[in-house]
């Protein structure tokens, strides 16, 4: 089995239990407010900043110099959408770091101490779901907001990339190209499976606010029966 084709397959569980967070089905509702996106926005460009960072510090590693695309990197983008939703909404930052945003940070950086290579587990979980399901959340979150084409939705967007869907073709080729052992492909699983953890408890701590942003009952509403 191919790399890619493991990872796909052996993180479908923890995909299908993050899509049930009742954050993200908020979000496909319409439901955010723009204070408690905003949040969700610096939370993610923490994690960013942390992961690509790390990237550029070893992108002359043998495994994750074939993962090495500048042109995936959110920081900037994730930049522009909050300075964006702060001058069109008045939206505020937290100021802080929060504890779930924390805990990502740390496990990136305790990886890239001991086994920088899984660097690439991370990379896969997050660029993939930007490239797929993101394109899907960019429509929501420009409706929901009513933000035009030029605002608030950079993160979603890749200009220096024409054609994404072979994009995403060529990002599986090289992960498929990586010399990796079974033992390591095994890694890079339990690696990639722990990063849709992450990214959960993440969404996890987002409905909190959400929900004293809109009030409990009507985020209740957001969620469909059963």
């Amino acid at each position: 089995m191919s790399i890619a084709l493991m990872l796909r397959e052996g993180t479908a569980e923890k995909h299908q239990e993050t899509e049930k967070v009742p954050y993200l089905r908020a979000i496909f509702r319409g439901g955010l407010d723009p204070q408690t996106y905003t949040y969700q926005l610096e939370s993610l460009l923490y994690v960013y900043e942390c992961m690509e960072n790390l990237f550029r510090t070893h992108k002359e590693d043998t495994i994750l110099s074939k993962l090495y695309f500048p042109e995936l990197f959110r920081a900037q983008s994730l930049k522009k959408d909050i300075n964006a939703f702060q001058t069109k909404f008045g939206a505020k930052l937290r100021g802080f770091i929060s504890p779930k945003t924390q805990s990502y940070i740390d496990h990136i950086e305790a990886v890239a101490k001991t086994k920088p290579k899984l660097l690439a587990a991370q990379a896969y979980v997050r660029y993939l779901g930007d490239l797929s399901g993101g394109q899907a959340i960019q429509k929501v979150i420009a409706k929901t907001f009513s933000l035009s084409e030029e605002e608030g939705t950079e993160f979603y967007k890749f200009p220096e990339i024409s054609d994404l869907q072979a994009f995403k073709g060529v990002y599986r080729t090289a992960l498929d190209t990586l010399p990796l052992d079974e033992t390591e492909q095994a890694e890079l699983l339990t690696e990639a499976k722990k990063v849709f953890d992450l990214n959960k408890e993440l969404f996890i701590e987002l409905e909190a606010d959400l929900k004293q942003n809109i009030g409990s009952e009507k985020f209740q509403m957001l969620l469909p029966a059963g």
